[in-house]
């Protein structure tokens, strides 16, 4: 069997879809395919069971994947043991959409100082999909909100705190308030409408908050735009269309300011996680535990 075998194996195996794991490898649906079938004429094992278009690992291919990941990991370090900082190396960093725009951004940048010639690859997931992708090795790194489970066994370290601000853009009426820093009441607040994600998109937050970190349960607002993306979040906010609650390092990213709200004794507080598995294993993952 060959290395780029083990790749497309492990791409295939991720996405459960032999098209999309192909536009993701940028190589053909045959190539995949054919590499799959060599691979389980050469184990005598099913790796997938298949119906129609959709295939599930077996449990012969869920231990091919782990060990598959183990051997990639180690081709990876070998390579930058006897090449040093001039080695070569995919690094697969996993986590919601805001956390690797900024702390997986950051990490990237941090690492081909050392590395110049590391090549990234960005998976944009919930937390506890990131966190099996670590466990199983489909990933070298997860960024998450979320409690680490102590079952999987991964290294784990706090790289970031946030706090949540309630932010306006240049052209909503509250925007001179913001601006001039002067103290609004709550209750002048919740006259207005505000934006929030439908699914947790900004990270996991308190028990009692609504998926944007917001008490509504204390001071409930009337949500006049619910959205799935991001970038659709921003550009509300940014028009002034309504106001949004945010977390700290996000809301500097975008054209707003910050709301002084007096009369609300709640806020929303996060724990930034960067979560490897066995990080000793690899010297470039060591530096961050």
């Amino acid at each position: 069997m060959e290395i780029f075998e083990l790749k497309y194996f492990l791409g295939v195996a991720r996405e459960e879809n032999i098209h999309r794991a192909a536009n993701k490898l940028n190589v053909s649906p045959g190539s995949l395919s054919k590499a799959i079938t060599r691979l389980e004429a050469e184990l005598s094992v099913n790796l997938f069971s298949r119906e129609g278009r959709n295939i599930q690992l077996t449990d012969h291919g869920r231990l091919f994947q782990k060990r598959a990941s183990e051997i990639i990991h180690l081709e990876e370090s070998l390579k930058l043991e006897l090449s040093g900082h001039l080695g070569t190396i995919n690094a697969v960093i996993a986590g919601p959409e805001i956390l690797l725009t900024k702390m997986g951004l950051d990490i990237s940048i941090d690492l081909q100082k050392k590395y110049p010639k590391m090549r990234f690859e960005f998976h944009d997931t919930d937390d506890d999909t990131a966190l099996g992708q670590v466990a199983r090795g489909e990933a070298h790194l997860a960024i998450v909100t979320t409690d680490i489970p102590t079952h999987l066994g991964l290294s784990t370290k706090v790289i970031e705190e946030p706090q949540f601000q309630t932010v306006v853009g240049a052209t909503h009426p509250l925007f001179l308030f913001a601006k001039q820093k002067k103290i609004i009441s709550v209750e002048k607040i919740l006259e207005h409408a505000f934006v929030s994600p439908s699914h947790p998109l900004l990270g996991k937050v308190g028990a009692k908050q609504s998926v944007d970190g917001w008490r509504d349960d204390q001071f409930p607002r009337r949500v006049g735009y619910l959205t799935s993306s991001l970038k659709m979040l921003e550009e509300i906010v940014e028009q002034g269309k309504a106001l949004a609650y945010l977390p700290d390092y996000f809301a500097k990213k975008l054209d707003v300011e910050v709301l002084k709200i007096s009369g609300c004794p709640y806020h929303c507080n996060q724990k930034v996680k960067v979560v490897a598995k066995n990080p000793k294993d690899r010297s470039w993952l060591n530096q961050w535990f």
